[in-house]
């Protein structure tokens, strides 16, 4: 009788996270710890692509609504509910967003539907065009498509009645599962963001004839990434470039390594009255000492 209650429960476990309880929507919960420096997100209105249905039309607010609130309740990010306001932050992006599925497997075309054991799978799909633009400079510095998919069960069954995207019953159906995590991947992605964000990540060793640097918080750095290497001015309490020893702002390359150390390769020689230890990173350049007097 107990391997038979223990199947039982493996069983219900392996259909649900949690079948005694009703899902949360995304960024629920307490905000997390407040990091010192944040960059400045703009979140334009997120569009809806043609492929979704008439019946879903609405989701693109709601589903902003929900990333704006994931992305505040990490305690890393800024929020600038206008445009204005984002750009005049000294670290800024914008970041847009094209729902470009939202459905379930079994209403695509035959020709793309997938199999599961001896019948079509019926999966709840969301789909997520997302871009992040530097606004001080105009350069693209993150473009993907996500994607999260959950298994819908019978197709002939109502799953959804009179819900609406957004209310608290819809995160526990299928393609609001599938929305919480593409959000939340999204989020994760974004971290990218911080890194590139002067004051999050900081250069933690440097022995003099060497290009090699530690990185403390490398991990939030793009792979191959070339970053700008400044510190702050005590003075005007603003971020500046470091010299390289011919006067130019001086840069470095990350590299990722393996059980997730990272370094950095300084791409030139640092000035010699430069203190590279302790120095931070921007994927912006950073005004020059000079220019900053």
């Amino acid at each position: 009788m107990r391997n038979v209650v223990v199947l039982l429960f493996l069983t219900l476990a392996s259909c649900a996270s949690n079948p005694w309880t009703y899902n949360s929507a995304p960024g629920s919960g307490a905000t997390g710890a407040d990091a010192a420096q944040k960059p400045t997100v703009y979140i334009e209105p997120f569009t809806v692509g043609s492929a979704v249905g008439s019946s879903w039309s609405h989701v693109g607010p709601e589903m902003q609504k929900a990333f704006r609130r994931a992305l505040l309740k990490t305690g890393k990010y800024e929020v600038a509910q206008g445009l204005h306001q984002a750009e005049n932050a000294f670290s800024s992006f914008g970041v847009s967003a094209v729902i470009t599925d939202f459905m379930h497997s079994s209403e695509a075309p035959e020709s793309v539907r997938r199999m599961s054991w001896f019948s079509e799978a019926n999966d709840a799909i969301v789909a997520l065009d997302v871009t992040a633009t530097d606004l001080r400079t105009g350069r693209i510095v993150y473009s993907d498509q996500l994607v999260a998919t959950v298994s819908a069960g019978d197709a002939e069954t109502d799953q959804y009645g009179s819900l609406q995207f957004g209310s608290y019953l819809f995160w526990s159906t299928p393609l609001g599962e599938a929305s919480t995590a593409v959000i939340d991947d999204a989020v994760s992605q974004l971290a990218t963001l911080r890194g590139s964000t002067p004051g999050i990540v900081e250069i933690t060793s440097y022995q003099v004839g060497s290009r090699e640097v530690g990185l403390a918080g490398g991990d939030l750095l793009d792979e191959g990434g070339i970053y700008y290497v400044g510190s702050m001015d005590r003075v005007h309490g603003e971020f500046t470039s470091l010299d390289d020893d011919l006067g130019r702002p001086l840069r470095l390359r990350v590299e990722h390594h393996f059980f997730g150390r990272s370094t950095g390769w300084l791409l030139s020689v640092p000035a010699d009255y430069e203190n590279v230890t302790g120095a931070t990173l921007s994927k912006s350049p950073l005004p020059t000492q000079l220019s900053s007097e």
